[in-house]
This record gives C-alpha cells, structure tokens and sequence, in this order.
C-alpha cells in the first residue's frame, strides 16, 4: 500500500482516545483537535473547568464532574491526595466513554490518575516540568518511576525530554515534536522600517526569563540611545506585577508593552510586528514559541538551556547564549540590531529550518500513526 494511502487509512479507522489532561491548555486544545479532525473519537477528562467551550465545537466530549475552580489545578504537594481521591471519577470517565486508548498528557498528576485507572493501553506524554521540576525529593520521583512503569508508551517532544525521562525508565520514549503551521505563521515584508521591536511570547513565570529580558532590554536602551527600540512581551502570569515594577524600576516602562494571550491568528500578526524574538528561559522542555517565531522569518535569540539548543541552529537561525548571562544576550541582540542583512538571512534560516524539520504536516501523521500502532 502506498504511503500515502496507508496513511489516510490509518486515519480513517476511527479509535476512542480519551484524554487525562488540562481542558484549558493550548497543548491540550491543538493535540485534541488534530485527533478529532482525523476522525478520533475524542473525550478529555480535566481537573480543570473549561473557560470556554471550544470543545463542543470541536466534537470533543469533555468527562470532568464538577468541583474544581476554573483554571489549572495547581501542581503541589499538598495536592497529591486529591489526585488519589479522583481516581473513581476518572474510572467513571473510561467506564462511560469505553476508549480504547487512554493517554495522559503531563507526566506526574494526570499520569497518576492514568496510572491509578489501570486502563491500557496506556500512553503517557511528557510535557517539561513534570520530568525538569516536579522530580525534587524522593516521593515525587517514585511517583514518575510508578506512573512510567504504568505506561506502554512514552511521548516526549525533544530528545533534551527524553533524556531526562531515562532516570525514571528504562523504556523507550517516542520523540512527537510540536509542529508549526507554516501556511499560518508566514513571512512578512519587515523592511523599510523606522524601529525595532524586540518580542517574547512565554508565559511570565521567573523560569521563563522574563526579567532577563527586561534588563537585557535595558542595557541595550542605554547602548543605543538614538535608536527607537521597544520591547513587546506577551503572555499572562502570576509575576506579571513583579516584571511591571522591574521595568518601571529600570526606567524602561514606556518602552514595553505588556500584552495578553492572544489566538494564533492574532499571534501571527504579533509576530510580523518584531524585528527580533529573544527567548531567555532559565529551563525550557522544547521551545515551540521559538519555532513560530522563526517560521515567520524571525531571527531569534535564546537561552543555551534544555529543548532551545535543539530548535536554534547557532549563528545560522539566530544566536544561543549562556543561561543567565545578559551581557551575552545583549550583545547579540545587538548584533541584531546593527546588522539588517544578518536579521535578514537568519530569518530566512529559520523559516527553512521549521519548513524542513516541523511542519505541522508530518506531526500529525506521526500522531496518527501513534495511535494505530500495535502496542508492545
């Protein structure tokens, strides 16, 4: 059967996936929708309430019983017993929707319930901090060790993931890198332009680097005094209040734009308005961020951490530089800065890069294929 072929068959027969994971997250929302566009049957079981109800749209039926506050239901300690207490509720959940496959998206919580259900086939799927940050004293990390032993599949998105899951398995891990739509995230003309604006998309948590970026900004205001420079940084986060006083403290503040999440479509257009995206992560599982930006001709410039040195070529798509170091950053940024051509080319490096490596295209024929697979 020729591939092509084979492929649309595989998606044709339709399977029941129901899905452990937050109703609210964007990772949750593309995965999910992918599967239901290729004819999946799909449910979500969510220890969050949905903001809105895309969902129903979509064809997805959500499982989740009432009783948890509207976004994410926080990751600690404390919680682990009321992970335990949703076991029933989740069995309910697999009783009632009969799936055939049960996957759990986030390594410790939703694969603890996952693993409690002793459903199978059983996939789980690693995010970042489940397997980064989540593992810091002994409990946690038996709790990765029975979920992983739980599971007859293991997802990561980067080879940096999959390495850090072989201290709690030895099982193989299957590397799904997160894919970018480069029909949606085009280039965009940036030339014949007055100013630059530097640009970040991440949430604003410490780890995200956010601060870093602030003062790299700052020093770079100061070395460039006669050029018009901003900087747009977009995500929402508890330490947003803490960023705002940072710039304003730095003298910066009406430098920086402050803007909330946005769709993809909106995203785009965000993106189109940078000349540079800089992304200074202090940990970071992937970097999709990063890839969207460079799909839209961005140079980029990241932090030598995690998943970033995977998805940036140095020197060639855009700059990696010592974690934590902002004299680093920016002087690269304003390499950047001084060099149109360089801007330029990088960019158009970049976009090859995704075009080549993660074009939305093959991620969901590998997602397809995951599902129809015979499990080992």
């Amino acid at each position: 059967m020729a591939s092509a072929q084979k492929y649309m068959y595989i998606c044709s027969v339709m399977k029941k996936i129901l899905l452990l994971s937050d109703i609210n997250s964007a990772h949750t929302k593309k995965w999910a929708a992918v599967l239901a566009n290729k004819g999946f049957a799909v449910g979500i079981f969510s220890l969050s309430q949905a903001n809105d109800n895309w969902f129903e749209k979509a064809g997805i039926e959500l499982l989740s019983e009432s009783g948890f506050s509207n976004g994410k239901f926080h990751q600690t300690q404390a919680k682990k017993i009321s992970y335990i207490n949703r076991r029933k509720a989740v069995r309910k959940a697999i009783k009632q929707f009969q799936p055939d496959i049960l996957h759990a998206h986030y390594a410790s919580s939703y694969g603890l319930l996952g693993a409690m259900a002793k459903f199978h086939p059983y996939f789980i799927s690693v995010w970042g901090s489940d397997v980064l940050l989540f593992p810091s004293n002994p409990l946690n990390k038996a709790i990765l060790r029975f979920n992983f032993r739980k599971a007859d599949k293991i997802v990561v998105s980067s080879h940096t993931l999959a390495q850090a899951c072989r201290k709690f398995t030895r099982k193989k891990t299957q590397i799904i890198p997160f894919g970018v739509d480069t029909n949606l995230f085009a280039t965009s003309d940036r030339s014949n332009r007055n100013n630059i604006c530097i640009g970040t998309v991440k949430s604003l948590e410490k780890v995200y680097g956010i601060d870093l970026l602030i003062e790299t900004f700052a020093q770079l205001v100061s070395q460039f005094p006669q050029q018009n420079i901003s900087l747009t940084i977009v995500g929402d986060g508890t330490q947003k209040e803490n960023f705002i006083q940072l710039a304003q403290h730095l003298g910066i503040s009406d430098k920086i734009q402050f803007m909330a999440p946005v769709s993809q479509t909106e995203l785009v257009k965000i993106y189109h308005s940078f000349d540079i995206a800089v992304f200074l992560s202090r940990s970071e599982s992937f970097g999709v961020s990063v890839l969207e930006a460079s799909a839209t001709a961005l140079p980029v410039v990241v932090s030598k951490t995690g998943g970033l040195t995977e998805v940036v070529d140095d020197k060639i798509t855009g700059f990696q530089v010592e974690s934590g170091n902002i004299n680093d950053a920016a002087a690269r940024i304003a390499q950047l800065i001084s060099d149109h051509q360089l801007r330029l080319q990088m960019g158009m490096n970049g976009r090859r890069k995704v075009v080549d490596e993660y074009e939305i295209s093959q991620t969901i024929s590998t997602i397809c294929n995951l599902y129809s697979e015979d499990v080992q």
